[in-house]
C-alpha cells in the first residue's frame, strides 16, 4: 500500500483495535495470475504470533479457499471511514480536491482449522462477539442438530499476520486551519458516511495534538 510517512500508522495497538472496529473485511488472493476476493467478519487473537493472527470461515463452496496451497499468501484488507474532500473547506482554497480514508492491509498464509472442535469454537465466539443480547440461539441444546449441519457447510482458517500496514489519510500534511474546516465540513454534513470521517478524523487530530 503506497503510505507517505504523513500518513503512516506503525502502532500494533492502534493497528489492532482499528481491525477489530472495522472487522467486516476483504481477503484476497491470486491463483493462476488471476485475482479472486471474498468479504468476511474476522476475529483478530493479538496474543498470538509477532504481530497476531487473524480467524476466519467461509462457505465450503466458495471456490477461492479451494486455490490456496501451503505457500500461498493473501491479503486482508479492512476498511474504516472515508469521505470526499472539497477544497472549499480549506483555508487555503488553492488546491485541489482529494479522498479522506483509513485501511489497515495485512498478509499472511492461511493454515486450516485442524477439525470440527476449533471450528465450531470459532464461530460461538463469532456469535457471542456479535449478538447483542445474552441467550443466543446458537447456545441451545435444541440448536445441536441444525449447528452440527451448519458446521458441515463452512470451512475455517487461521492466518497468522506475517505483514501488517497502515494507513490514516486524513490531511494530515496540511494546516491546522485546513484539518479544521474538513472536520467542521463533514460533521454538518447529512451524510452519516461523512460524519463518521469527521468524527475520525477529531479523534485522531485530538490525539496527535495531545
Amino acid at each position: 500500500m503506497y503510505t507517505p510517512r504523513s500518513f503512516k500508522v506503525e502502532e500494533l495497538l492502534v493497528l489492532h483495535s482499528f481491525m477489530e472496529q472495522h472487522s467486516f473485511a476483504t481477503i484476497v488472493s491470486v491463483a493462476d495470475g488471476v485475482p479472486s476476493a471474498t468479504h468476511l467478519p474476522f476475529l483478530i487473537d493479538t496474543t498470538r504470533g509477532e504481530f497476531g493472527t487473524l480467524r476466519v470461515h467461509m462457505a465450503r463452496a466458495n471456490p477461492l479457499w479451494k486455490t490456496w496451497a501451503a505457500e500461498t499468501t493473501v491479503l486482508v484488507i479492512f476498511t474504516g471511514p472515508h469521505a470526499y474532500i472539497s477544497p472549499d473547506w480549506y483555508q487555503d482554497q488553492v488546491t485541489v480536491p482529494t479522498w479522506n480514508y483509513s485501511a489497515v492491509h495485512v498478509y499472511g498464509r492461511p493454515q486450516p482449522l485442524a477439525d470440527q472442535g476449533a471450528l465450531r469454537l470459532l464461530v460461538t465466539q463469532q456469535v457471542q462477539l456479535y449478538e447483542e443480547k445474552e441467550g443466543s440461539l446458537w447456545d441451545q441444546s435444541l440448536m445441536e442438530g441444525v449447528m452440527h449441519t451448519e458446521l458441515q457447510a463452512i470451512v475455517g482458517f487461521e492466518i497468522p499476520i506475517e505483514r501488517i500496514e497502515g494507513k490514516y489519510k486524513f490531511n494530515q500534511n496540511r494546516s491546522l486551519a485546513d484539518q479544521q474546516g474538513v472536520v467542521a465540513a463533514l460533521e454538518r454534513s447529512g451524510c452519516p458516511f461523512k460524519k463518521a470521517a469527521g468524527a475520525f478524523m477529531r479523534a485522531l487530530s485530538l490525539k496527535e495534538r495531545a
